[in-house]
């Protein structure tokens, strides 16, 4: 007798605590592309750029630790089972993990590599809390779209002034197209601001939105939540354009196909108004700014030869072949182990003193795994991007009709997209984020489905084990 209450207390507890985990949760999402961070340990070693080799604490970053410890707390007042998710993806996960651990023993700064373990290790509890705990869409849908509306209207006001917008408060950077460093296009003499956010990048910036509207665009696509899709995707879709990222921008193509299709393929022509509808009213939207900076798109296309000739975009396609090239040597020298986890810039100037370019991560995530944790790796993290696919693939009769899969689905493909072109969904905290939470989603939603009916259309999927 005296138990039952003091357990409906405990569980009464729990439940407080795994909710306000889930509000932190949703402000760690909201706050995932913002570069407002503490700086923990300063290791100046120019010219490599201070961020590379400084420990930083994200303001993102808080919110995710603030969320795993308040569910941590709740499982002292009521015990339970946690669930991994499918074999596929949390074993890859753990090798990587286990990778980078390893690596420190070569590292060329253990304690930088120390650093991005102990953040594989959040990032993999990170990942269980979501399989365990985000069992609603509004979850996701809500957090994403403030985050894409957030940045979008900083976004949207930089590129119209042509400059930050006092907003360094919250981690804005100070932007000038006039200065050297500062991320601009350039046409017929003319420097345009490429669109930054609150993020340190606009590529950053691009493929955050991107991911984001993916997944708004898979909830626009839901009877329940298509207003609420609808109010956050608009403003953020004119947002990505402006950011001029090519890798986010064929990112958001490929996901944005991949759900459609999945969409006629569940629905068949059902869905064919609403999306004809959403394509003219994006058309609209995006036509005033395509119109007015015609020749900077163009440039950012490859018209005019722009990829051949002394540009600035000749010169970003041919620093990403020279970091590739140069890699190699040192790869071969650490096939192991590899240079250290988070260290790969270091590595360069150590081997290079005289570099032709900035020392920086190589722009393709792949490489940066084997370069970084060695083979091993490697291969973990070539699983860990590639077992989703051929897990839809041979199970996508069932997994189709979820609207939920597909969605997930689609945002890993755009994840991994991104990571053929840039370096941040492997290295920065913003990417890692974004590359753990829709590994995150993806095994929930296969969870929801119970095996019978994944298997029952056909044979059933060998788990890794």
């Amino acid at each position: 007798m005296t138990d039952f209450p003091i357990q409906t207390i405990n569980q009464k507890i729990s439940s407080a605590l795994t909710f306000t985990s889930r509000l932190a949760f949703a402000f760690t999402v909201v706050l995932i592309p913002v570069r407002y961070r503490f700086i923990l340990l300063k290791q100046s070693i120019p010219p490599v750029y201070a961020d590379y080799t400084n420990l930083l604490l994200f303001i993102a970053d808080i919110f995710m630790l603030a969320t795993l410890a308040l569910w941590g707390l709740s499982f002292l007042f009521s015990p339970r089972r946690i669930t991994p998710g499918p074999r596929h993806v949390w074993i890859p996960l753990i090798g990587l993990t286990a990778a980078g651990w390893i690596s420190v023993i070569s590292s060329f700064n253990r304690m930088l590599s120390i650093d991005h373990s102990i953040r594989l290790v959040a990032l993999f509890v990170f990942y269980l809390f979501v399989v365990n705990e985000i069992h609603s869409v509004n979850w996701i849908i809500y957090p994403v779209g403030l985050q894409a509306v957030s940045e979008a209207i900083v976004a949207i006001a930089q590129f119209i002034a042509q400059r930050s917008v006092d907003l360094q408060r919250f981690g804005e950077l100070v932007l000038d197209p006039a200065w050297s460093g500062i991320s601009i296009v350039a046409a017929n003499g003319v420097r345009l601001l490429r669109a930054y956010g609150l993020s340190d990048h606009p590529n950053i910036l691009g493929g955050c939105l991107a991911f984001a509207l993916l997944i708004l665009l898979a909830a626009y696509l839901r009877q329940s939540t298509r207003t609420t899709a609808l109010i956050f995707f608009l403003p953020a879709l004119p947002a990505l354009l402006v950011t001029f990222s090519r890798s986010a921008w064929l990112a958001f193509l490929i996901g944005a196909a991949f759900i459609i299709l999945a969409e006629m393929i569940h629905r068949g022509q059902k869905s064919a108004p609403r999306l004809l509808w959403l394509a003219l009213v994006g058309a609209i939207i995006l036509a005033p700014f395509i119109l007015a900076y015609a020749r900077f798109f163009g440039v950012r296309l490859g018209a005019g030869n722009s990829f051949n000739k002394p540009t600035v975009e000749q010169q970003s396609l041919g620093e990403r072949v020279l970091l590739i090239q140069y890699a190699a040597p040192i790869f071969w020298q650490h096939p192991l182990t590899g240079v250290g986890l988070g260290i790969s810039p270091l590595a360069f100037k150590t081997y290079y003193p005289q570099f032709p370019v900035a020392y920086e991560p190589i722009h393709f995530a792949l490489l940066d795994a084997a370069l970084e944790t060695g083979a091993l790796g490697a291969v973990f993290y070539f699983l860990l991007i590639i077992l989703p696919f051929v897990t839809f693939f041979e199970q996508r009769q069932s997994l189709l009709s979820n609207p939920l899969t597909a969605a997930a689905a689609a945002l890993l493909l755009a994840v991994t997209v991104v990571g053929f072109f840039d370096y941040y969904t492997w290295m920065l905290a913003a990417g890692r984020l974004w590359l753990y939470l829709a590994l995150g989603l993806w095994a929930a939603a296969l969870d929801r489905i119970p095996r019978q009916s994944r298997t029952a259309s056909g044979p059933p999927f060998k788990e890794l084990t």
